[in-house]
């Protein structure tokens, strides 16, 4: 049996020294992942420490779900993959929440008084494109949307149901993609 074995084994046990010689050695592997991965997510902040603890964690999952019987694939191998895959799952979830995010901004309406008029004068040439396209219902909700207004106000305003206020955004955003190209 390999000297992992015999630590992981240990540290399965609740030995936290043996757990602490297989993480001291894995150390170099552990970082080096975690600072590959991070750097895919700078745009998104200070996300260092969140991978390295998300690399830790995925190395302690990878020491107490090993199997030591397996010729196979080594332990180093094992735990590298799982560290990857964890991380890679969470570089997804930033790139996730960026662009709920950003629809959210989008939905919420603009931030500076430029972006304002430039969404508004952007929205004036699109409905006046889409004239031929969207219903009478589609062309006041569109109205009302490009004026930053969110579907909950824009319900009370045509006196329709917010799901049907979300039913017509998401028409008019397809007709507009197949006028727009």
């Amino acid at each position: 049996m390999e000297e992992n074995s015999e630590l992981i084994l240990m540290a399965r046990d609740g030995s936290s020294i043996a757990f602490s010689r297989l993480a001291r050695q894995y150390k170099p592997l552990i970082n080096s992942l975690s600072q590959k991965y991070s750097s895919m997510c700078r745009e998104y902040g200070e996300v260092g420490d969140d991978f390295l603890q998300e690399a830790q964690m995925a190395f302690f999952d990878a020491v107490k779900s090993y199997d030591i019987n397996n010729s196979v694939v080594t332990f180093g191998a094992y735990a590298k993959a799982c560290i990857r895959n964890r991380l890679v799952s969470l570089v997804r979830k930033f790139k996730s929440q960026k662009r709920k995010r950003g629809e959210l901004k989008i939905q919420a309406g603009v931030t500076s008084p430029d972006d304002a008029y430039l969404t508004k004068e952007l929205g004036t040439k699109l409905l006046a494109l889409a004239e031929n396209s969207l219903s009478p219902y589609e062309k006041n909700v569109f109205a009302l949307y490009i004026e930053g207004k969110r579907a909950s106000e824009i319900s009370k305003n045509v006196g329709k149901s917010e799901k049907s206020v979300n039913n017509a955004i998401f028409r008019i955003r397809s007709k507009l993609k197949g006028i727009i190209g």
